[in-house]
């Protein structure tokens, strides 16, 4: 079986033009053989170096900052810890959850480390498809909720479990309950329901006291599935679902 090889880091230079480029790309200027060309350089520098973050230790003080794969500092040697350290293909992160006295925050990732959220939290974990973190807090292991950038409780720290999602629709469950978030509109049910049928590309139906029906998005109003679908007020209404939203 072969070693699988380490990647050098790129140069600042390097980490610059592979920046330049993806900003290129944006441009409807760039068309035709041009657009190739930057598509094929760009392929070939995410393919030579290694462009994962890293943590580094001051060794006077044994704190901990984060430097970008060319080895500038991203957040300064402040911190106890970080969780997911981010990288500057994929997970070019602008914020990092970091650790100090034992709790988690969230500092930019700028060369400053300025704190966006204090540090009040038992953990912090980047949920990329959400754009929102796993948080922990009050000493509550077995529950999690989502928290913003800045620290604001988006979903309350009930969750035990949540789903891969179909099209932006996500499962969550709490204590053999279910409830939902849809990241395409960032609406949400907590889990209050017995169980839900969420096949590919149809509207979720819960499950409440034996009864099937919708729950509508804007009011987290659950309306029986005969009710929703003979009554005229609910044509025009949005519901959870599985659909692809455009």
């Amino acid at each position: 079986m072969e070693k699988e090889q380490n990647l050098p880091r790129p140069t600042v230079e390097q980490l610059n033009e592979y920046d330049n480029l993806s900003a290129a790309l944006s441009s409807s200027d760039l068309q035709g053989a041009a657009y190739d060309d930057t598509i094929n350089r760009i392929n070939q520098l995410i393919s030579s170096f290694d462009w994962n973050n890293y943590e580094f230790t001051d060794p006077v003080t044994g704190l901990k900052g984060v430097k970008n794969a060319a080895g500038q500092i991203l957040v300064p040697a402040q911190f106890e810890g970080f969780t997911i350290l981010g990288d500057h293909h994929v997970f070019n992160l602008k914020h990092l959850a970091a650790q100090k006295n034992g709790k988690f925050g969230v500092v930019k990732a700028d060369g400053k480390g300025e704190t966006l959220c204090d540090f009040r939290f038992d953990t912090l974990i980047w949920d990329a498809y959400t754009g929102l973190y796993h948080g922990r807090w009050d000493g509550i292991k077995e529950k999690f909720g989502y928290v913003t950038i800045d620290g604001k409780v988006f979903i309350p720290n009930v969750i035990t479990k949540f789903y891969e999602p179909w099209n932006d629709f996500i499962l969550l469950e709490s204590d053999g309950k279910v409830g939902a978030l849809d990241v395409s509109t960032m609406c949400f049910v907590l889990p209050q329901y017995d169980k839900a049928d969420w096949e590919p590309d149809t509207n979720v139906i819960f499950y409440k006291d034996g009864v099937a029906g919708y729950v509508i998005e804007e009011t987290v109003e659950f309306v029986p599935v005969d009710q929703f679908e003979e009554d005229e007020k609910y044509d025009d209404v949005y519901v959870f679902n599985t659909n692809i939203n455009i």
